[in-house]
């Protein structure tokens, strides 16, 4: 879905599945599943979550920062690597 603000456009992404991208182990630290798209650029985001999270407590609020912070990401490295958000995310849902 799409909308037009002025002369910008915002797509926003179906948030179906992307509870997968980033869960939290026994210990305490994120657990990155990238599709299989992302998977050879899974240590960029592993090292940009840690740069702003570790020493942090595992709340709920800052998973969801995470959640956010990875679903943001993986938009990003989707286009910049020239594949279709929608395809490079698909395995998600």
């Amino acid at each position: 879905m799409s909308t037009m603000l002025g002369q910008y456009s915002t797509s926003v992404m179906p948030t179906t599945g992307t509870a997968e991208l980033l869960s939290v182990s026994e210990s305490g630290a994120f657990v990155v599943s990238l599709p299989p798209a992302l998977k050879a650029h899974q240590w960029e985001l592993e090292n940009l979550l840690g740069k702003f999270f570790n020493g942090r407590p595992t709340s709920a609020g800052n998973l969801a920062l995470a959640r956010q912070l990875s679903i943001n990401w993986c938009i990003s490295k989707c286009k910049q690597t020239g594949q279709s958000v929608d395809k490079c995310l698909e395995h998600l849902s």
